[in-house]
């Protein structure tokens, strides 16, 4: 009788644990996005999850219980993954929320089962649609080339601007030099 007391609180203990890692992924993830999972097979998800910890993300599954009371910890409203259909994985997004986003869109597109099913993002809920969007942003490090770019393009104008004069002075003094 006693190991049985102890069975059920080890299993409540881990019930805790996983509760607890689910809070502080929730709290620290720039981006939670929920997917059923359910059809697709072990080779596949574990290809996935080496697709997300690419994107500095990690994939949790969990049951839909713990889920609803980390989310209820984590104080984030809008979302009751009971309601919701399927077995439940969550992605989390540690870093770049359009790299992590364009990996669980791609996952959808191998004619797996797996679906995305909504998610957050800063507070605010996401729709299906709201992740799709975020899936074909630009990755944070193209956005930050393309901003860069934009900041030196108006110095780079200027030097052509100020060689075009120097190269236009120095065809001249060869057209002179030449006529001589």
């Amino acid at each position: 009788m006693l190991l049985i007391f102890d069975t059920m609180a080890i299993t409540k203990q881990k019930k805790e644990e996983i509760v607890k890692e689910l809070t502080e992924a929730f709290k620290n993830a720039r981006v939670s996005i929920f997917a059923d999972f359910r059809g697709t097979d072990v080779t596949s998800l574990n290809a996935f999850r080496s697709k997300i910890r690419e994107t500095g993300g990690t994939f949790k599954v969990a049951k839909k219980t713990l889920i609803t009371r980390s989310l209820d910890e984590a104080s984030i409203t809008g979302i009751n993954p009971k309601e919701l259909e399927g077995e439940i994985g969550v992605v989390f997004g540690m870093k770049d929320a359009a790299s992590t986003g364009k990996a669980a869109h791609e996952q959808t597109k191998t004619g797996e089962t797996f679906k995305i099913l909504g998610g957050f993002m800063d507070g605010a809920v996401l729709t299906v649609g709201d992740i799709i969007q975020l899936a074909t942003l630009p990755s944070r490090l193209e956005l930050l080339a393309k901003f860069v770019g934009s900041i030196n393009a108006p110095r780079y104008g200027f030097v052509r601007v100020l060689s075009g004069n120097v190269r236009g002075l120095v065809y001249a003094l060869n057209a002179i030099a030449q006529n001589k």
